[in-house]
């Protein structure tokens, strides 16, 4: 009997225990079980432009198949045969009387068919053809292609290993979706994750058009807004990464139809260039003159004006990627009639978040968040808009936006000589952040002292930086790093480099060769490559070009030994170059059929030449 109550005092004892214990971990999923236990905050992935996959469905909700593959719809689906379908009769006719029959409508036509699936609508909707694959749990419970995917895009797999992917989340959203709408969804993600996780903080890594969303998020849930909570007590870290914050000036330019293409004499020469290999190019431009030079460029201009204002006009996660500078204008120009007026107050809202950017920025920072950035400069900018060489960038975002006000000399260009930094935002004397190629000038942006740039970094092989992505990791799992002056293997300014392809490709490959069947000379050569390469993605300290002569030199090793195939050379645009730029020269940006007789001679007489040699 003494036992049986003992037992029972202790069991009445323990259970208020047991009871709390249960509680606090009813529904979450993690091993650590939560707060206090790990030592780790589990990370929220906002992915860039395009890195979530949406899905081409029909009107009944069922997967539309091309060749056995469901169909991506970013950016568009084109099915080559309807397109030919719906053009090869105007494209003749056109052809054949050197006037528009129906061509331009046509295109439109092929426009509509093509984002149909991406087109909101007058409330900003996504479209209902569009179906987002989501991922509502963690990377811990993604099917392995699913996780492929995910590392695919963002390869944090070091965060996964140091934290538990159970702490590591992937927001995904549709690029051509609704701002709001998207930023609400992730308010209500940061809570699942939360009770998921059983943490009170998360931290969120918004990466290219993510530093829109995050711009959102840190505006709508400020705790100024009714019905909306304070998202800032949540947040542990804010790691950006390459994000696009103020926009980007291609989409500036886009939205404005100030388009490099639409300038005929750019149109002959540099445009197609900047886009594919020369060969390819000038090919290209001899074809389009079979139009006149108006024709052409008409259609250029309805055809480009029907995108942006039947498709682009009507998402407001696009309209999220205007500068602010551009906003106004872009708003009275698109957005002015009593349709669109959903969508002008939606964009209005978004413009205020990105005019506070900074100031909702600090007041997260206030409230205890830490904030990171790394960003990519000294690439310009495709040269689709006229912008596309007027300021640094790293191919698609312009520095300005992604560094949150860093001064930059444009690409190829340096500070003036006696420059010294502005210091508008950091006022500490003793720090220097101009870059050591006198490019940058760290001092003016937001978040001078914990701001990382890296110098010919494209922004599409931002993922491809391994540098990054241990740096990224580091400061997600990590509270060593407290500055960009905490640790001399990431200091604030280093060199771009895309290492996959040694990690990944030649390294394991050239280690798995048979050494026994090489010469002596040609196994010391081997391996004198394989431990440079190593060397090379071994430091965290990129030398300009280190790693890159370090793949060009393993790799040719490797095509000696029969191993690797040579890398083909671009072909030489030889004849083409040469016809392409007499007729620009001879004729300016006029067709074919606008030549005089004496020209159309004279231009076979080229051709003819241009083939004998």
């Amino acid at each position: 009997m003494k036992k049986l109550l003992a037992v029972i005092l202790a069991f009445c004892m323990l259970l208020p225990i047991a009871m709390t214990v249960s509680a606090a971990t009813d529904g979450v999923k993690t091993t650590c079980g939560g707060e206090g236990v790990c030592g780790n905050v589990p990370t929220i992935v906002i992915p860039g432009i395009g890195q979530s996959q949406v899905y081409l469905v029909d009107d009944k909700g069922d997967f539309v198949y091309d060749e056995g593959e469901k169909i991506n719809c970013f950016p568009a689906y084109f099915n080559v045969k309807s397109i030919i379908a719906k053009v090869i009769g105007p494209a003749l006719f056109t052809l054949l009387t050197q006037h528009d029959i129906g061509l331009t409508s046509a295109l439109c036509k092929v426009v509509d068919d093509c984002f149909y699936m991406n087109t909101c609508d007058s409330e900003g909707n996504p479209s209902k053809y569009g179906q987002l694959e989501e991922y509502p749990y963690s990377i811990a419970e993604c099917s392995q292609e699913e996780k492929n995917t995910v590392y695919g895009h963002i390869p944090l797999t070091g965060y996964g290993q140091l934290a538990g992917e159970d702490h590591l989340y992937y927001f995904a959203y549709n690029s051509f979706g609704n701002n709001i709408q998207t930023v609400d969804r992730l308010y209500e993600y940061i809570e699942m994750v939360k009770r998921e996780t059983g943490h009170d903080k998360v931290n969120i890594a918004p990466i290219s058009l993510g530093g829109t969303v995050a711009n959102g998020l840190l505006e709508y849930y400020s705790g100024r807004y009714e019905g909306k909570p304070c998202v800032y007590d949540s947040l542990n870290k804010i790691i950006y990464i390459v994000p696009a914050v103020d926009g980007s000036s291609i989409v500036g330019d886009v939205m404005g139809l100030d388009l490099a293409f639409l300038d005929p004499d750019y149109l002959y020469n540099g445009f197609l260039e900047g886009l594919m290999d020369e060969k390819t190019a000038r090919e290209i431009e001899i074809l389009l003159r079979i139009l006149p030079d108006d024709l052409l460029m008409n259609t250029l201009n309805q055809v480009c004006e029907h995108l942006v204002k039947s498709v682009i006009a009507y998402c407001t996660n696009l309209w999220a990627l205007v500068p602010s500078e551009n906003y106004p204008a872009l708003a009275e120009r698109w957005l002015s009639s009593p349709e669109m007026a959903n969508i002008k107050e939606q964009t209005d809202l978004y413009y205020k978040a990105q005019t506070n950017r900074f100031d909702n920025l600090e007041a997260a920072i206030d409230a205890g968040a830490k904030a990171f950035n790394i960003v990519d400069y000294g690439v310009s900018l495709y040269n689709v808009g006229n912008s596309w060489n007027k300021e640094n960038a790293d191919g698609v975002i312009d520095l300005d936006s992604t560094s949150m006000g860093a001064v930059a000399a444009n690409v190829g260009e340096t500070l003036p000589e006696g420059y010294t930094q502005a210091c508008t935002k950091c006022t500490n004397p003793g720090h220097n952040h101009i870059s050591p190629d006198n490019v940058v000038d760290a001092s003016t942006c937001a978040l001078p002292d914990h701001t990382f740039f890296f110098a010919g970094q494209s922004h599409e092989a931002t993922a491809r930086n391994d540098i990054i992505m241990v740096l990224a990791t580091e400061l997600l799992a990590h509270d060593n790093i407290e500055d960009v002056y905490s640790d001399p293997n990431f200091p604030q300014f280093n060199c771009g480099r895309d290492t996959r392809g040694l990690i990944n490709g030649l390294i394991p490959q050239a280690k798995q060769i048979d050494q026994s069947t090489l010469s002596a000379d040609q196994a010391q050569r081997l391996n004198a490559a394989i431990e440079a390469a190593e060397k090379a993605v071994g430091t965290t300290v990129e030398e300009a070009g280190a790693s890159e002569k370090a793949e060009a030199d393993l790799r040719a090793i490797l095509v000696e030994l029969g191993y690797q195939k040579p890398k083909s050379e671009p072909e030489d645009p030889g004849a083409f170059r040469n016809i392409s730029l007499w007729l620009l020269e001879h004729f300016g940006t006029n067709g074919f059929s606008e030549y005089p007789l004496t020209g159309i001679k004279n231009f076979f007489a080229v051709i003819f030449g241009a083939a004998g040699r």
